[in-house]
């Protein structure tokens, strides 16, 4: 009895587009159709590939002399020969092959989840950014309490990763017929609850600290955290080419950045931004308070400032 070959054609994703079965010591692929396998791919020769199983039962594919050439994986060095591992794919023009024997091991099955099981953690995200937010408010609370003042940041934070989590899911269903849905929205909700905790941090510290310079350049960390997750739903959508992807993300962050950066020299960088959003209770102030003579020396400096500016002869 032959051995059996199986050969998969791979997609864009990698994901097996086909897998066929031959029973045979030889199996030719090419466009033509006298060949074994047809690869319906203008850049593969009529007859372009042989594979064969040598006597000590290893595979090899050899180039039938095609003018594009056979290689290995993303290699970039043309092959006349590959011993094939079952693993590793080749690339026939512009079509990913991949060669295996029967007995060639597979995965274990997946367990399957209980769906039930998938909405807590979201679920629990979510909490904590509104909590998170609802405490923020209260603490910067000057006015009389208002429950609009509450409840119209928090359904909009909802609605926007409602959005945000659709886009993506639509995204991944046109690109890899998935969905997946919740997975998105705990990624966008992580990166809200990031987010989150970042901006108190960051108000938490202009307020304590007295710091010029954190609320101006907080938008760095802002875009970081945006690059990030948009990586994580890229990463879920696809798990190939994460390099390109991770590379894409960051070269978008940097020119957010830099536009973000150029627009504030055009206005005069940070001097009209203000230290602090959010007034909080005197405890947090962690800076030493301004004694009453250095604040009036302080004043007494500006007016002398601006008087010799007054008396300036202008052109």
């Amino acid at each position: 009895m032959e051995e059996v070959i199986w050969i998969e054609v791979l997609g864009r994703h990698r994901d097996v587009a086909a897998r066929l079965r031959f029973a045979g010591p030889e199996i030719r692929i090419g466009r033509a159709y006298d060949n074994d396998l047809v690869l319906d791919d203008p850049y593969v020769a009529p007859r372009h590939l042989l594979i064969r199983r040598e006597a000590d039962g290893m595979l090899v594919a050899e180039d039938l002399g095609s003018t594009n050439g056979l290689y290995l994986d993303r290699g970039k060095t043309r092959l006349q020969r590959i011993v094939l591992d079952g693993e590793r794919p080749m690339r026939v023009g512009h079509t990913l092959v991949r060669v295996r024997a029967a007995s060639q091991s597979v995965a274990p099955e997946r367990i399957e989840a209980d769906q039930r099981r998938r909405w807590p953690v979201p679920l629990a995200l979510g909490a904590a950014i509104l909590g998170i937010e609802a405490l923020s408010l209260w603490l910067g609370q000057v006015t009389e309490p208002r429950a609009t003042r509450y409840m119209e940041p928090l359904l909009f934070l909802a609605a926007f990763a409602a959005a945000w989590s659709t886009i993506w899911a639509l995204i991944s269903r046109i690109f890899s017929a998935q969905a997946r849905f919740e997975r998105h929205l705990t990624i966008a909700l992580t990166g809200l609850l990031v987010y989150s905790l970042y901006d108190e941090a960051v108000d938490f510290a202009t307020y304590s600290f007295v710091s010029p310079y954190l609320p101006v350049y907080r938008f760095v960390g802002t875009w970081g955290i945006l690059a990030t997750v948009c990586f994580f739903h890229l990463r879920e959508i696809s798990p190939a080419r994460l390099r390109l992807k991770g590379g894409a993300v960051a070269a978008l962050a940097v020119l957010g950045i830099a536009f973000q950066l150029l627009s504030q020299s055009d206005f005069g960088g940070g001097d009209r931004l203000l230290y602090a959003r959010h007034l909080m209770p005197p405890g947090f102030r962690l800076s030493p308070v301004e004694t009453e003579d250095g604040f009036f020396s302080a004043v007494e400096r500006i007016k002398s400032k601006l008087e010799a500016d007054r008396k300036e002869d202008l052109p």
